[in-house]
């Protein structure tokens, strides 16, 4: 299926006005004063979305002081204090957890997370060494720039990273907060071609980085950033194979890299000359290490193999099962072949993050306290030594860490990300398209995690998919229906790899939704509302897409539109429930993408996935389209349309730069200019109109981009090797 939008996301729009009153100084009006759990929101809004600690601390700390008799939620903002402190990497957090213990105690559930909390914290200040060598964690870059595909040198001077305003592959000066582009490729006008996932040599010189180029496959570069014309050292024959720098050997003669074939990236055969393998930076040759390695012929990631300092062995992580189940464990293979042996198995997900440049053992990552935490195995003589040991709690917080490299200084640089998608609910005036009421946050729980909303027929219900942000922990969607009036959620957990895009039947007792199964098969399924029960409706070849898919008004039929990934091709075609058969609807253009079709079914609007979008109409029953309003859109986003209850008009959303965020517009179904809609949020996306035509329910990040964060955690090697 197309590549899912990751979920995760800011607060209200009221919330963060409200906020925005407060930070200036002003005082509410009593009535609207914030509930102490309003407050708890807001504060929980400036940790986890804006990722701003100090701020969310001193919100915490007026809960408190406010609200000393709400006790309930007074005690879950002391313990937030304490996880803002641990992420600060400062003792205070010790202090917060106790406080908890100490002036909370009937509230078992703040304590026992408080408890679990200390001891955690307690145990690692016992493993690392004291005084100037005390384990630190301190931000180095933040913002909507942000890139965290990179690596850092090993000298700790730079960060290598894709400069997404044109594509190029950039380095930032650490220590002058510089960024230098080392491609020119100009801009996304003149060029389509864009960097992806770097690695840095040995020498902090030389970076091996991706480059989707103008045949659309990823070929393999090395560049030099004192002498910066890239040199092209792979290059596929086939836009379905794809190439991946993961490491570099210590010698810096060859890199590491995965080899993968077919559109969901499987390891090549050795007859194909691919796997995992060694490529000479002198002469391009490839000498294949392995062809296959269990769960990695999944979605390539930019870590999870990594050489030793030696350069005799590489560990990597791999599933536990046959299929990527989400649960790794770390194993451990000698170059020369003689060895391959289990380095880490536990029930839980463990991750390579890297080798100490000291050789003395393997950094990684796990999920076995419920948390993503580091840990450390030490490592001598081709085996590991004892059991592993606990570094620090909670790094990266739920959404877990990019991992970018350690330095030759001990150093661990990762990133995380910041913010996500949650479901919003905005009320218009259909006659005069002003907003009416302001865009609210829909659902509540487990907020940052849900998207692609759609109203039931009868418009008392919403239907949406969640999905836990976990990058490196294989995440469990689950679609979900809740009742617009009284606010339950009742969920179906389908079984598949991934789903998305609900659309409600006509008859309101079933959902179809575009996924994949447990066998893998691509394609539309239906959801019956009552049972939960799964059948297909569509199946597509595996080579393609399916990019948007509408019910007939009386359910007969499913109108879907299928293509190449890119989006550069694609066309609709017809579903008929009586007689199974699928045909092409007529007149429908070569680039239809995403779509939507008018209350009464008589007409369909497109829009085409392009730098010059192009919004057309069409008949149900086939034609030619019609243009009704065209834009530029470099960023080449899905953008998904939606009608107005009454036919009259055509919602869609555009990106707004250099700012990055998204306005909301509809234009007149007979055409003309479009009137921008007062709605200026990050990622306007998934749009469906109610029935009743005054609201409006979309996906957004919130009132600000997503951001990504460069953290660096240091002097974290435990002092002995004591066991967990």
């Amino acid at each position: 299926m197309k590549k899912r939008e990751v979920f995760a996301g800011p607060a209200v729009l009221a919330v963060v006005l409200v906020v925005g009153v407060l930070a200036a100084g002003h005082p509410l009006p009593a009535p609207f004063q914030q509930s102490a759990e309003e407050l708890y929101q807001t504060a929980l809004l400036k940790k986890e979305a804006e990722g701003d600690l100090s701020g969310a601390i001193k919100l915490f700390q007026d809960i408190i002081a406010k609200f000393p008799d709400t006790r309930d939620v007074a005690a879950k903002a002391q313990l937030q204090i304490g996880v803002c402190y641990e992420k600060m990497g400062t003792a205070e957090a010790e202090k917060a957890f106790q406080k908890v213990i100490d002036n909370y105690p009937e509230q078992s559930e703040a304590v026992r997370e408080a408890k679990g909390k200390l001891s955690l914290l307690l145990r690692a200040r016992a493993l690392v060494k004291t005084g100037d060598s005390e384990l630190r964690l301190r931000q180095v870059w933040a913002g909507p720039l942000v890139d965290i595909m990179g690596a850092v040198s090993p000298d700790g001077r730079y960060l290598s990273f894709v400069d997404w305003i044109t594509g190029d592959l950039a380095i930032r000066d650490l220590a002058s907060g510089k960024n230098r582009r080392l491609t020119n490729k100009g801009s996304w006008q003149q060029s389509p071609e864009f960097a992806m996932f770097s690695k840095w040599a040995p020498d902090s010189r030389r970076i091996a980085y991706q480059w989707y180029n103008e045949n659309e496959t990823f070929e393999l570069r090395v560049i030099d950033i004192e002498d910066p014309k890239p040199h092209i050292l792979y290059q596929p024959s086939k836009k379905s194979e794809y190439v991946q720098p993961f490491d570099w050997t210590p010698d810096g003669t060859s890199i590491l890299a995965g080899l993968y074939s077919g559109n969901d990236q499987t390891f090549l055969a050795d007859e194909m000359k691919g796997g995992l393998g060694l490529i000479s930076v002198e002469e391009g040759s490839v000498r294949i290490l392995k062809t296959q390695i269990g769960g990695h012929s999944g979605i390539p990631r930019e870590w999870g193999f990594a050489f030793s300092p030696d350069g005799k062995y590489i560990a990597y992580d791999s599933s536990q099962g046959e299929k990527d189940s989400g649960k790794h464990d770390v194993f451990l293979f000698s170059v020369d072949g003689s060895t391959e042996i289990p380095l880490i198995e536990h029930p839980a997900n463990d991750t390579v993050l890297d080798w100490t440049p000291g050789g003395e053992g393997l950094l990684f990552l796990s999920d076995r306290t419920g948390t993503q935490d580091a840990w450390f195995l030490r490592f001598a003589g081709g085996k590991p030594q004892g059991n592993p040991l606990f570094v620090r709690s909670g790094v990266g917080g739920m959404a877990g860490i990019f991992p970018m490299g350690i330095t030759s200084q001990c150093a661990l640089f990762y990133g995380i990300q910041v913010g996500g998608t949650d479901i919003y609910e905005v009320g218009i005036d259909p006659e005069t398209g002003k907003i009416v009421s302001p865009a609210k946050k829909t659902v509540l729980i487990q907020e940052g995690h849900n998207a692609y909303p759609d109203y039931s027929p009868d418009g008392k219900l919403l239907a949406y998919i969640f999905n836990p942000r976990m990058p490196i922990v294989d995440p469990e969607q689950t679609l979900r229906m809740i009742s617009l009036e009284e606010g339950q959620i009742r969920e179906l957990r389908p079984d598949w790899r991934n789903f998305g895009y609900p659309q409600w039947a006509p008859d309101g007792r079933a959902i179809s939704v575009e996924g994949e199964d447990k066998d893998d098969r691509k394609g539309i399924y239906r959801v019956d509302v009552e049972t939960g029960g799964v059948v297909p409706i569509v199946l597509i070849d595996e080579a393609l897409e399916v990019y948007s898919h509408r019910w007939s008004k009386d359910g007969k039929l499913m109108y879907y539109s299928t293509g190449e990934e890119a989006g550069k091709t694609g066309s609709i075609f017809v579903h008929d429930f009586e007689t199974g058969r699928d045909e092409r609807l007529s007149g429908s253009p070569s680039d239809a993408n995403w779509f939507d079709i008018s209350p009464d079914g008589k007409w369909l609007v497109l829009i085409n996935r392009a730098e010059k979008r192009i919004i057309k109409i069409m008949p149900t029953s086939g034609g030619e389209p019609r243009d009704i309003y065209s834009f530029t859109d470099a960023r080449n986003r899905p953008i998904n349309p939606a009608w107005s209850a009454d036919g009259r008009y055509v919602y869609f959303s555009k990106l707004r730069l250099p700012e990055a965020l998204w306005d909301l517009y509809r234009v007149s179904a007979d055409g003309g200019e479009p009137q921008r809609i007062d709605l200026t949020m990050a990622q306007i996306r998934h749009l469906s109109a109610h029935p009743d035509g005054q609201r409006i329910a979309f996906s957004s990040q919130g009132t600000s981009p997503q951001e990504s964060q460069v953290w660096v955690m240091e002097n974290f090697l435990p002092k002995s090797a004591g066991d967990k």
